[in-house]
């Protein structure tokens, strides 16, 4: 018996302190038949062995280096994992080979018999002791016992404690190493602590949103960087854990169910990872020549999750995110799919952070949660765009251009000076909007989404600066040609990659069409400084120098050809019932559907001179249903607890108390969710007509 476990079950007996000898060796099952789902890829493994030096380094990794993020040496570890997996895996030709297991132990004991460290404390506490874990249990029986004791060492560098994501890390690894030792009180503990997280957290707390988002670092979205992880970690632990004394309760399997399915399934598009759920790590594809988690491979261990999570969940899950609207209320982040294109909307607000920098990452961020919105029809309109992106002119967004170098965020990131930001769904249409005050620059906000279109509606912009002050509707890749329409003189519509993009207020449309430069190195610190050139599209409305009351309204339809461009500006596109600093509102379908922005207490008029009048800040929809009204409402500063409106003609409101007719005008209030769990939720009554 191996000299470690002798001493450890002498402690145990003098303490009466007896194991659960049958849960540790099924944990033990489990953990090896969860790392044996993924196939082991005999290329990948020659590979590795091909780099593997007479000392058992790997050949193309820099040991010495000591960065913060993207640090080399834990690779080593990764590779680890490889190659334990490729022992254990049946179908391997190295599948129980003693070759392979004297390489494992050699390349285990290169690791422990060094001192390897980054200048990042999260690597040494965390980073390292979770890449080596995995290893020391699939490979227990064939370490000698003074290889374990070193290596145990290394993991008791994790303690529990910290939030969120990194409360799981640390418990993850305290799991493994105390599993190896047989402590079944830390085993406990570990598990327990794990289990903890998986709950809703109140909104703007760390950890899972009541709206199924991610939070970590403060009220900001991670779907991507840690809330990945999160749910990379927990399916993990969930089929460790499963049919033990340690297993998650059925209601923790639901919440994780919702987590994925009606969060991170719906930023997935096309194989893709979509770019404003990723965190700060927006990273390319591949550093230094090898296979890196960027937006790309981020969806492809989304696959890998959707297929360990359904390996023991018994529900039937769906396979793709639905055609809708979804707005995330505890993230000011909002999502639209249709049949051939799929839209995301980032915004901030007084409750929730735009963004953040740290590690070097995320430098040229700053304008991220400031109403950037992408269209996707490929999937790779934006990929790898960032090193020639102008980050002063993100699609969505109405910014300064100054000369200046943008600001680096820090780990605090930034909030939006309003508390009006939110979203709202309704049959058809969906509505998100936001008061964006920022750094001296004012603007109301909306964004419409139905059918094949996106509109945006901005008004009361205002700036301070003596620059041009731009909102730019696009900037992505040119693919093919670009055409202008003109009226009078002026490009009041454009054409580029299958989408139009046109003026509703016959404003001018901006396009430039050039090569732009730029090098990863200004996205992240520790990335190569070679300089990338791209063919460019950009296309945008220039507000001037110091802007009072400024706005603009346009529409992109997406997936017509140039030559429908007209037809669609006479026949089909919205009309614009108000545009001004208290109101959006649109009106689709003859008057039979109308959605309103109301900033302000306000009044709209639709359809033959009929009137609502609005009491207080809102998000609305009016669909008809024969001569009755379907009205939903959302407050979007989540501080009001009732809203008031007045509508012209006579009507009944089965929900709502307080409801007088006078002067053939309606009045009526409708109650708004009180509980902290379901503010920002919208609210549905149905006005019929006497």
């Amino acid at each position: 018996m191996k000299i470690y476990k002798c001493i450890l079950i002498v402690v145990f007996l003098f303490l009466n302190q007896w194991v659960y000898a049958v849960d540790i060796e099924k944990l033990k099952q489990n953990f090896k038949e969860f790392y044996l789902l993924d196939e082991v890829e005999e290329s990948e493994v020659k590979l590795l062995l091909n780099i593997l030096d007479q000392d058992f380094s790997f050949t193309d990794i820099d040991y010495q280096m000591h960065r913060r993020s993207n640090w080399q040496p834990r690779t080593h570890l990764k590779r680890l994992i490889t190659l334990a997996k490729a022992y254990h895996y049946p179908k391997s030709k190295y599948y129980h080979s003693p070759k392979m297991a004297k390489v494992i132990v050699g390349v285990l004991n290169y690791w422990t018999d060094n001192n390897f460290y980054s200048d990042n404390w999260w690597h040494q506490e965390i980073g390292v002791p979770q890449s080596l874990g995995p290893t020391l249990v699939l490979c227990e029986s064939m370490i000698p016992d003074t290889t374990m004791i070193k290596s145990l060492e290394i993991m008791d560098k994790s303690k529990i404690y910290m939030t969120g994501q990194n409360k799981i890390w640390l418990s993850g690894n305290v799991f493994m190493r105390e599993l190896l030792r047989g402590n079944d009180e830390l085993i406990q503990k570990s598990a327990e602590t794990i289990k903890s997280v998986m709950v809703l957290s109140k909104p703007y707390e760390e950890g899972i949103q009541p709206d199924f988002s991610f939070h970590q670092h403060g009220p900001q979205p991670q779907f991507g960087n840690y809330g990945l992880h999160f749910a990379e970690d927990i399916i993990k632990w969930m089929f460790i854990f499963n049919k033990t004394d340690v297993t998650f309760s059925t209601e923790q399997v639901d919440l994780m169910r919702n987590l994925m399915f009606k969060g991170q399934q719906k930023v997935v598009y096309k194989g893709k990872y979509e770019t404003l759920a990723t965190g700060r790590q927006i990273f390319p594809e591949e550093v230094n020549g090898k296979k890196y988690r960027g937006p790309i491979s981020k969806a492809d261990l989304y696959k890998s999750l959707e297929k360990k999570f359904n390996a023991f969940d018994e529900h039937k899950n769906p396979t793709e995110a639905p055609k809708e609207y979804v707005h995330f209320r505890n993230s000011d982040y909002s999502l639209y799919r249709a049949n051939t294109f799929f839209t995301a909307l980032r915004m901030s607000s007084q409750r929730v952070i735009g963004g953040e920098a740290g590690n070097g990452e995320n430098l040229q961020g700053y304008y991220l949660g400031d109403g950037t919105n992408l269209i996707y029809r490929r999937g790779d309109e934006y990929h790898e765009i960032y090193p020639v992106w102008n980050w002063k002119k993100l699609p969505g967004t109405t910014t300064v251009q100054d000369t200046s170098k943008i600001k680096v965020l820090t780990w605090d990131g930034y909030k939006n000076g309003s508390h009006f930001t939110g979203g709202l769904k309704s049959e058809n249409i969906g509505l998100s909007a936001f008061k964006y005050r920022r750094d001296g620059v004012e603007a109301n906000k909306s964004y419409f989404f139905i059918d094949n279109y996106v509109y945006a509606l901005g008004s009361a912009i205002n700036s301070n600066a003596e620059f041009d002050l731009v909102t730019t509707i696009n900037q992505c890749y040119k693919k093919g040609e670009v055409f202008e329409l003109k009226k009078k003189g002026k490009t009041t519509a454009v054409w580029h990659d299958s989408i139009a993009y046109i003026s509703l207020d016959k404003q001018e449309l901006k396009v430039t069409q050039e090569k732009q430069t730029g090098s990863w190195k200004k996205v992240l610190s520790w990335h190569t400084d070679e300089l990338i050139s791209k063919d460019i599209f950009d296309v945008e409305i220039n507000h001037g120098k110091s802007p009072n009351n400024a706005a603009y309204a346009y529409v992109s339809v997406v997936g017509i050809g140039k030559n429908q461009i007209k037809k669609e500006i006479k026949n089909t596109l919205a009309n614009v019932l108000v545009l001004n600093k208290k109101v959006h509102a649109l009106s689709f379908n003859k008057g039979e559907k109308i959605a309103i922005t109301a900033f302000e207490p306000c009044e709209v008029t639709f359809g033959k001179k009929q009137k609502i009048r609005i009491h207080s800040p809102c998000l609305l929809t009016m669909e008809k249903s024969n001569k009755d009204w379907i009205v939903k409402v959302v407050d979007p500063t989540q501080q009001k607890k009732q809203l008031s409106f007045e509508i012209s003609g006579e009507f009944e409101v089965e929900t709502s108390k307080d409801v007088k007719i006078k002067n053939k005008t309606t009045l009526f209030s409708i109650d708004l969710p009180t509980d902290i769990y379901d503010k920002g939720k919208s609210i549905t009554v149905v006005l019929k007509k006497k």
